[in-house]
This record gives structure tokens, sequence and C-alpha cells, in this order.
């Protein structure tokens, strides 16, 4: 049996560096689709760790083949089959990676991670509902504006061009910044769960032989 998963929509918004505000208009396209729902349930996922410092490969932004680059922070989404199984995929949307879009789990976690890598730039997620996240999630992209130098008067320079939309905030967000509780992989902090990559793994794909990370 297979599942085919939808197609990226033409009308989803990129914006470079962006990648949470990305997922979430993404999501919110998903959410609007009552047949996808009723099939698939969404999640965004924070990558991170307690150092802010995770190595990603097959990033579009990597400088030389084969490197990874070195995120802060990383969100994809992704579409887990409600009626799971070990032979049904789950697939991630990530509009920075170089593989696919979607991808399947099990090819994008393979191909993403690498397990024998030092313990600060080892991976973390957070799993936010899709629900969750469209309601509870704020931004006012002051986290990407750049350091204002001693003596010189407070500016909006941003560290990279910003989204042509206004910030984002979820309708029973109490806040207009709650980006770095997601973020966070403290399991007390923000909204969804944490999981290492054993876990995460288990979460997104049920296949009796996970293709692993090299």
């Amino acid at each position: 049996m297979s599942l085919t998963p939808p197609e990226l929509p033409q009308d989803a918004a990129y914006t470079p560096y962006w990648c949470e505000e990305n997922v979430y208009l993404l999501i919110q396209l998903f959410s609007q689709n009552s047949s996808l729902s009723e099939i698939w349930e969404v999640f965004a996922v924070f990558i991170s760790n307690y150092s802010e410092t995770v190595a990603l490969w097959n990033q579009k932004l990597s400088k030389e083949p084969g490197q990874p680059v070195i995120w802060d922070y990383h969100v994809v989404a992704v579409l887990r089959p409600r009626n799971f199984s070990s032979n049904l995929h789950s697939w991630v949307y990530d509009f920075d990676t170089k593989l696919d879009l979607p991808v399947t789990w099990d090819t994008y976690f393979a191909r993403t991670f690498l397990n024998n890598v030092p313990d600060e730039f080892q991976s973390l997620f957070r799993v936010v509902s899709a629900n969750v996240y469209l309601d509870r999630f704020a931004s006012d992209r002051s986290h990407m504006l750049a350091a204002i130098p001693p003596g010189t008067l407070p500016n909006l320079n941003y560290l990279q061009p910003v989204p042509p939309y206004p910030p984002l905030r979820g309708p029973q967000c109490m806040t207009t910044h709650n980006l770095m509780h997601f973020v966070s992989m403290l399991s007390s902090h923000g909204h969804g769960d944490v999981y290492d990559m054993k876990g995460i793994s288990g979460f997104f794909c049920l296949r009796e032989d996970p293709e692993l990370p090299l």
C-alpha cells in the first residue's frame, strides 16, 4: 500500500532564512484542505539543541559539496498518515534541502543527520501539532535584528531581507514574540514534545528496518 503526499502548493510562500514563517504559512495552507486533514496529521518540527548549533547535511546553503550547514535552529513541516503503519511513509517539507520536496522521512533523516557528530552539533527535535503551531506561535522578527553598536540610535537593520507580509501571530497567542520557546529543547519550555535522534525516528518512521543515518 502507498499513500501519495500532497504536492507543495503553488502559492506556498518562501523567504530565505525565515524557515519558521515559511513552515507556518505552508501548514496554514494545508489546514485549509479538509480532505488532506482527514488523511494526514501535520506537524511543525523545530530542529536545534541546547547550544543552538546543529549540523544538517544536504542543505542548499552548504558552502562545499558534502559539508553540513550549521544552523542555530531549523524548521520543517512533516505529514504523518493518520492510519500509520509500518508500510506507510511520513513526508518532510523542507524548503532549504537539496533533497526532494517533499521527501520521505526516512530518506530525509538518513541524508540530513549523522550519528557520529560531536554532541554540540547533534540535533534534538521539538514536534508541534499543526493546530497548536497556528494558534500559539508569534514572531515580531526581533531575533533577526542586527546588533546596534554602542552610542548609535536604534534602527530596524535586519540581518536578512524580511518577508513581504506582516509578522505572524496566532489567534490564541498572548504575546508578539515567543519563537525561542519553540526553538528551546528544554522539555519544560514551549509547546509540543522534544525528541532525540532515536525518538524522532520512531515517531515518524514505523518501518521494521528503518533507514539509519550514514
